[in-house]
């Protein structure tokens, strides 16, 4: 994981999380890949699975930590991921 790029940023709560810079067309492929079509909710939920590196210095267990999260902390880290695909699942879904 050390040629991946990251950067942190600071949760309303101040516990930092580090994000891949960038999410790959890999990533997004794997996080869609469902026998069934996703939401726009689950696919998010993946992608921010995906995205996060770390939650407070920790790299194991990334879904567990993510719903641990305050919801104003998980709602300010949702648009932050979100940014990493210009802000629309939906769009990204669909190309």
């Amino acid at each position: 994981m050390s040629d991946i790029k990251t950067y942190t940023v600071a949760l309303p709560s101040g516990i930092p999380v580090e994000l891949k810079e960038t999410i790959t067309a890999g990533d997004f492929i794997d996080a869609n890949d469902s026998p069934t079509e996703l939401t726009k909710v689950q696919l998010a939920k993946r992608l921010m699975d995906v995205a996060v590196a770390s939650v407070n210095g920790v790299k194991t267990d990334i879904p567990n930590a993510l719903r641990a999260l305050a919801i104003a902390d998980y709602v300010f880290l949702s648009k932050e991921v979100a940014k990493l695909i210009e802000g629309d699942f939906t769009k990204a879904k669909n190309l």
